[in-house]
């Protein structure tokens, strides 16, 4: 399968539905199967690791890279990460890799090393900390401090992680002042950011990297916002896809918007549509997608439309919507139909962040089903404890998370591969994000 990429404009790059198509259930999951290597089945032979991953968001609220973890003995950890390929992430993009001292003695994280891997060291490990630098390694130190005897270690590490709930608020901004006056080098990483006003002080106290729930909670909302007329022309068929609109009805609709009729021609001409002569017209590009395959990419494509001052948000937005949607089509044996609300539901739940409205709002405007508009809106039903145990594990709650699982009757012993599965697809997909 070629993938591509889905373009910064809000055009989808060709090759890229072909991973948003619906596929027979035995099909799906032949391919969630198939996504974790030979290795990654063996190790769960043995015990399953899940593989918690903390989105780290930088000053611009790029998606900078994750904090990888499990809940398991370090070894095993090791192996688990080599094993999802974080190495290979590493190359790219920032892997945050907690280790003791203990196991940089044992040279546990030499597998792991690669150019943005950063080690998290205890700020007393120096021993460690010189092992890591002498191999070229980058550090990253928890639990610093200006004392006198933290000073050498800072004037070498590359990042400090700091707690935001560990001091009093006029403590931290002393503290995180002080560390970027006397360390200019160093980057400040602070956990625990749970609003984008958190976010804006800190960035600026210093701060260069940012944890929390911050990227996926809406920011200021407008009750009075209104979405922009791409987005609103998208939703408008997003409707007439999910009523069984008749086609003539579609096509008049996607006119309006010419970006959105190369949109669509464009998927319809991609190589994994095999279509031997070039599609030329609308009603031809709707008959060769099908509605399920085009709603997929319209619903992905709503978080490239807006473009401007929040663009850089939108893409983190997107890697996580991507994960989450694909984790929670993935993860049950509930019938197609299901997996693809569920898909949905992953995709959507993010779409009152995106626009910047309240979800009531949204959910108004757009037809959807019973269930999917209940468990928006946070009510109870079908879908809602699907999607408060794919929350529960992106915020690295697995015990609650595994709960929920055990009553869903989901196998708990497949979520480490459907999991990595659905990280890599996300990534796979985005891989080519800034291509023409």
């Amino acid at each position: 399968m070629i993938i591509t990429s889905i373009r910064p404009n809000g055009e989808i790059n060709v090759g890229f539905l072909s991973f948003l198509k619906s596929k027979p259930e035995s099909a799906a999951a032949a391919e969630v199967e198939a996504a974790a290597s030979a290795e990654t089945v063996a190790l769960a032979e043995d015990a399953a690791v899940l593989i918690t991953r903390t989105e780290i968001i930088d000053k611009r609220q790029r998606l900078a890279g994750y904090r990888f973890g499990a809940s398991a003995a370090e070894p095993v950890l090791v192996d688990a990460l080599v094993v999802a390929q974080v190495p290979e992430f590493a190359q790219q993009r920032m892997a945050l890799v907690p280790l003791s001292a203990e196991a940089v003695a044992a040279g546990l994280h030499l597998p792991l090393a690669a150019p943005h891997t950063v080690f998290l060291l205890e700020h007393t490990a120096a021993d460690a900390a010189a092992i890591l630098r002498a191999a070229g390694s980058q550090v990253a130190l928890h639990g610093v401090s200006l004392k006198d005897e933290d000073a050498a270690l800072l004037s070498s590490a590359n990042l400090a992680l700091l707690s935001l709930n560990e001091l009093p608020l006029t403590e931290f901004q002393a503290l995180c002042k002080q560390l970027h006056l006397n360390y200019p080098h160093l980057k400040l990483l602070v956990d625990g950011v749970a609003t984008w006003d958190e976010q804006r002080m800190l960035l600026s106290w210093g701060a260069s990297y940012f944890m929390g729930p911050f990227l996926t909670t809406t920011d200021k909302v407008d009750p009075d916002a209104k979405i922009d007329q791409s987005r609103m022309t998208s939703i408008e068929l997003l409707n007439l896809l999910r009523t069984d609109a008749e086609l003539p009805a579609m096509i008049e609709v996607a006119k309006r918007d010419p970006g959105m009729t190369y949109q669509v021609l464009q998927w319809a001409n991609a190589p994994a549509n095999g279509q031997t002569t070039k599609v030329t017209s609308l009603q031809q590009a709707f008959m060769v997608l099908g509605r399920n395959q085009l709603y997929r990419g319209l619903t992905v494509s709503m978080f490239r439309l807006g473009g401007g001052a929040n663009k850089e948000r939108d893409e983190s937005l997107l890697e996580v919507a991507l994960t989450r949607a694909r984790f929670l089509e993935t993860c049950s044996k509930l019938p197609q139909a299901r997996r693809d609300e569920l898909f949905l539901v992953g995709l959507l739940s993010l779409f009152d962040v995106l626009l910047g409205v309240q979800m009531e709002q949204l959910v108004g405007k757009m037809h959807l089903s019973d269930d999917i508009r209940d468990v928006l809106l946070g009510k109870e039903g079908v879908y809602s404890p699907y999607l408060t145990m794919v929350l529960l594990l992106q915020r690295d709650k697995v015990g609650p998370a595994l709960e929920i699982a055990a009553q869903l009757e989901i196998d708990i012993d497949s979520l480490p591969q459907v999991g990595q599965a659905a990280f890599e697809w996300a990534q796979a997909s985005m891989q080519h994000t800034g291509a023409d």
